[in-house]
């Protein structure tokens, strides 16, 4: 079962037809394709740096003996980006204002669509969006996501 990440365009009601269901989990594509999945997702710099890594990768495979270290450095790199490019996607959204509303867990992106617009706020269906609480950290600044990511610092140093 997946957890979606659920976020409504600013301004917009929480029932917003424009909201976005980010399953926040493993993903396949981006395991085998970790630059241009970034590319399509539109995390262009770390896409392109992705990218142009990978091709480094690749240029290290051909010489003696950078097979294995090449091919480990590969797959930790598509694990890294698989297990934490949906929460990057999510953080990019929230830097242009997008509301965090919520997070379903569902077998598949119809039931957490059902589940959550059966859920919506009254005020939200009635075309009042509901004041949302500011997205503090657990040390209490505003504008950290606490509990986002894998490596994610919860206000220590």
């Amino acid at each position: 079962m997946a957890s979606y990440l659920i976020m409504t365009p600013p301004g917009a009601p929480a029932d917003d037809e424009r909201a976005r269901f980010i399953a926040d989990g493993f993903s396949w594509a981006a395991f085998f394709f970790p630059g241009p999945w970034l590319i399509v997702k539109r995390a262009w710099l770390i896409g392109i740096f992705v990218s142009v890594l990978q091709f480094l990768l690749l240029l290290a495979a051909t010489m003696p003996g950078g097979f294995s270290a090449a091919l480990l450095i590969h797959l930790a790199l598509g694990l890294i980006v698989s297990l934490e490019g949906p929460l990057l996607v999510a953080r990019k959204l929230s830097a242009r204002d997008w509301t965090f509303r919520s997070v379903v867990p569902a077998r598949d992106l119809e039931t957490a669509e059902e589940i959550y617009y059966s859920n919506a706020e009254p005020s939200a269906r009635e075309g009042h969006a509901a004041p949302m609480p500011a997205d503090r950290s657990a040390t209490g600044r505003p504008g950290a996501a606490a509990g986002l990511g894998f490596f994610e610092s919860y206000g220590e140093r």
